[in-house]
């Protein structure tokens, strides 16, 4: 987990040193990511098992759909983006708004129970997001 949340960092100081100044559509370099990965996964894994995603329509268009396109293509897309107007610190802060997205998709499609400690949790990420917004707006 530690070592995820490093590379997630890292990930905005980097792209905003050595990406930004390349001056990279962000549909391009989503498109240079995630094509390499899949480049890459497809070297190193055993895809035996996914016939059965394939054999259910409803999980294989999640999987392309949600997954690939809107859940990676278009959040990567958005990524640098950010990263290009807002500054890698920032922009980091939209990463934390994710979990609360989710959340309230599971309440509403899934019937899942939102609890008392679910809302304060909510309250504190969508705090600490807009203090950091406030707080770079200030520094301007």
């Amino acid at each position: 987990m530690v070592g995820g949340a490093l590379s997630v960092g890292l990930s905005f100081v980097y792209a905003r040193k050595f990406v930004k100044p390349l001056m990279l559509n962000p549909m391009a370099l989503a498109t240079y990511q995630t094509g390499t990965a899949l480049v890459m996964l497809l070297l190193i894994t055993d895809i035996g098992g996914i016939a059965p995603v394939f054999g259910d329509t409803k999980a294989m268009l999640g999987l392309i759909l949600g997954l690939g396109i809107l859940g990676t293509g278009v959040a990567y897309i958005i990524y640098y983006f950010l990263v290009n107007q807002m500054g890698a610190i920032a922009a980091s802060g939209v990463t934390y708004i994710p979990p609360v997205v989710a959340l309230i998709i599971g309440a509403v499609f899934v019937g899942e129970d939102i609890r008392g400690l679910d809302i304060f949790a909510m309250g504190l990420v969508l705090t600490g997001v807009w203090r950091v917004q406030v707080a770079r707006q200030n520094a301007l």
